[in-house]
């Protein structure tokens, strides 16, 4: 039989090799920028949240959303301390913390709690927080500790009003779903759901929860936005049922959600097409 390469032209088969070549140099360009560029290419996002008869006080309320920081052997400290330098910048009116501070040691979880406290002294109505599931499987009671120490206010299924003159926005607190640590009872114990409120979820599956119907805004976290988000297909993570809102901005029978991207990472040490973000978060006043 006769070989099927002497039929190709010298001319062709160097442009095949040329190809080939091309095609793996830009296979090692996007794994270069997945691994060593997108993971810390911040983005700070702004996203204007229009609410049913918020309070005049609370018209152009900013709250800065971080989530998932996730600081660990693939996130050092001085990744952490960057996403709380920009946040300071943004100059919020109140900051939300979603959950995953670490990921599975608890060595990491003072240096974290260390750094994210910076916010407590420039944020004037307070830096208010709710834990993840790798928060309860790295020492849930250790990160509570050492947030509450540090002026971080941990809403473990609780609730609180903020009030700004005589307006007032609840602002609720549900510990961890997926890990079986979420109260609705206590949650929302005394929450009036004719006013204004803004609740904290690290996992935004509560969306679709009953308990969550007639809630003005949630903010959650947990889906990195896919992570790994490709060209004409979106993130492969969004046919996870955990994962059905992955990211941005979603409205149910008045209730909206905003899931972030996250600024941290787990699992494989990449992101591509789902830049960590900065979610800034501006209340906005709609008249009926």
């Amino acid at each position: 039989m006769q070989n099927i390469s002497q039929n190709i032209s010298p001319s062709r088969r160097k442009f095949l090799r040329g190809l080939t070549a091309t095609g793996l140099v830009g296979l090692s360009l996007v794994g270069a920028y997945a691994t060593l560029v997108e993971p810390y290419y911040y983005e700070l996002t702004n996203t204007d949240i229009f609410i049913h008869d918020l309070p005049e006080g609370f018209d152009n309320f900013r709250i800065a959303h971080i989530t998932d920081v996730h600081h660990s052997r693939l996130v050092p400290i001085e990744e952490v301390a960057r996403v709380v330098e920009i946040t300071a910048a943004a100059k919020p009116d109140m900051v939300a913390l979603t959950g995953d501070y670490t990921t599975s040691r608890r060595g990491y979880i003072e240096p974290c709690a260390e750094t994210l406290s910076f916010l407590t002294r420039v944020v004037p109505a307070g830096v208010w927080a709710v834990l993840g599931n790798h928060d309860h499987y790295t020492d849930g009671e250790l990160t509570v500790r050492a947030f509450k120490r540090r002026g971080i206010n941990v809403l473990e299924n609780a609730n609180t009003n903020l009030r700004r003159g005589e307006d007032a926005l609840q602002v609720i607190g549900v510990d961890d779903w997926g890990w079986g640590k979420s109260d609705w009872g206590r949650s929302l114990d005394g929450v009036d759901r004719a006013r204004p409120t803004v609740l904290l979820s690290h996992e935004p599956t509560v969306f679709e929860m009953p308990q969550t119907r007639g809630l003005s805004l949630i903010l959650s976290g947990h889906t990195h936005g896919g992570q790994i988000s490709l060209p004409f297909i979106g993130p492969p993570a969004r046919h996870v049922k955990e994962f059905k809102y992955v990211r941005g901005l979603y409205e149910r029978e008045g209730t909206q959600l905003y899931v972030s991207r996250g600024t941290g990472l787990t699992g494989l040490p990449v992101r591509f097409g789902a830049r960590p973000e900065i979610a800034v978060l501006r209340l906005r006043r709609r008249e009926k």
